[in-house]
């Protein structure tokens, strides 16, 4: 059976310190779908994108986050967006099924 990935996102808005709250909130929170396991579970930390980018697309964001998180990452990636409407943060973890 091949192995699929699936990941958890959420947003927030704030600094880098705010998404880090954020986590670990969103860490005790079970997930909809999945009542069994909570968000980002198993993700010991919360870093921001590699290069400090900052997307002024969210589409264009949670495409380059799916493209760079790992199932082995110990961590989730927050990516900075400006839209010029509102700055958030896209947050996302990868996962193999």
């Amino acid at each position: 059976m091949q192995s699929t990935t699936h990941f958890h996102a959420n947003i927030c808005g704030g600094d880098f310190q705010h998404v880090r709250d954020c986590f670990e909130t969103w860490k005790t929170q079970p997930l909809i779908y999945r009542r069994n396991q909570c968000m980002f579970e198993g993700k010991r930390e919360v870093r921001p994108f590699a290069d400090g980018r900052v997307f002024d697309n969210s589409e264009i964001a949670h495409n380059v986050l799916t493209q760079t998180c790992q199932p082995r990452d110990p961590y989730a990636i927050a990516a900075e967006i400006h839209d010029g409407e509102r700055d958030m943060w896209l947050v996302m973890a990868a996962y193999e099924e």
